[in-house]
């Protein structure tokens, strides 16, 4: 009876011990996937928030400009940012290259998304890289002053920010630590003067 029951655990160990390098050997198989690939297979729909926008820009415009600045022609440059990058930003101009994938002009799409972009930065990078494409001006110029413009732009909000945060943490400052402090301060001599009188 006890060789049965030492058989049954020992066969049960086993399975275990089976099953457990079976789903670790499919979770390095899910890392090793190509990350293009694993990219595809998840979609995220990204919410259009000013703020999150206006600091995302800047990022995702330096990697275009590194990108024409190592030789890529503008749509290489986008593919290399849209693959680094992720958020609504990247989100948008991925949009932009599946359309070019599609059989669409690059140029007529960074249009489109300069019309139809909810974002005020995203509107003006694809004006400044449609208007460079027809003209043929000098895309690393044009994307080192956007890039400097948007992150003076992105400091002067977040120092708004921060300046109506202060604004706010002044609320519980005003209304509950210093009634607070002027009641400690203030009870002792009260009870001072009660016990006098009394």
């Amino acid at each position: 009876m006890i060789w049965v029951s030492l058989g049954a655990t020992s066969l049960s160990m086993l399975m275990l011990y089976q099953s457990l390098g079976q789903t670790d050997r499919l979770k390095l198989q899910g890392k090793l996937k190509p990350r293009v690939q694993h990219k595809e297979n998840t979609k995220v729909t990204y919410k259009y928030r000013p703020l999150d926008a206006l600091m995302e820009i800047p990022d995702f415009a330096a990697l275009v400009w590194f990108a024409i600045c190592a030789g890529e022609s503008l749509e290489n440059a986008l593919r290399i940012a849209v693959s680094r990058a992720s958020g609504f930003v990247s989100n948008e101009f991925g949009k932009v290259l599946q359309n070019v994938d599609l059989g669409a002009l690059l140029q007529l799409e960074l249009q489109n998304l300069a019309a139809e972009s909810k974002s005020e930065q995203v509107r003006e990078l694809g004006t400044k890289l449609a208007v460079a494409l027809g003209n043929g001006t000098s895309l690393a110029d044009l994307l080192e002053d956007f890039v400097q413009s948007t992150t003076a732009e992105l400091r002067s909000a977040l120092l708004d920010k921060a300046g109506k945060n202060e604004t706010k943490m002044m609320i519980p400052l005003v209304f509950v630590i210093l009634p607070i402090t002027v009641m400690f301060s203030v009870y002792p001599s009260l009870s001072l003067i009660q016990k006098s009188f009394l």
